[in-house]
């Protein structure tokens, strides 16, 4: 069972819905350990489980293009912006970051899968 949640706002770059994804975060050693599971929530919906699978920690400095746009969608001074929003208050400068990669081990039913499925079966 997840032991820890992993809250969403917004499904940037829709990477909730693939079987992995990426997440930026504050760098918490405590909490992103690989092999820990976490309950994935959307604004307050629950999507499914995954366990951490890898990660990288950074500095603001050392986001590039690649981890902008695999993990929001955007370019890394877009992606910049959107963690300052997130993290207001805190120097991002002096702080460390966690890419995470997840992955799911379980995921809720959702109306598009069942819509796909369903396609799958007329075709």
């Amino acid at each position: 069972m997840a032991n820890d949640i992993i809250k969403f706002s917004y499904n940037w770059n829709n990477k909730l819905n693939n079987k992995a994804f990426t997440t930026i975060r504050r760098h918490n050693p405590q909490k992103y350990r690989i092999g820990n599971q976490f309950i994935i929530e959307l604004n307050g919906e629950k999507k499914g489980a995954a366990i951490l699978q890898e990660k990288r920690v950074f500095k603001i400095d050392q986001l590039n293009e690649f981890m902008s746009f695999i993990d929001t969608g955007y370019n890394r001074d877009k992606t910049t912006e959107i963690l300052n929003r997130m993290y207001k208050g805190i120097d991002l400068k002096n702080t460390f970051f966690d890419l995470c990669l997840l992955v799911y081990v379980g995921r809720e039913k959702t109306k598009e899968k069942e819509i796909q499925q369903k396609l799958e079966l007329v075709i």
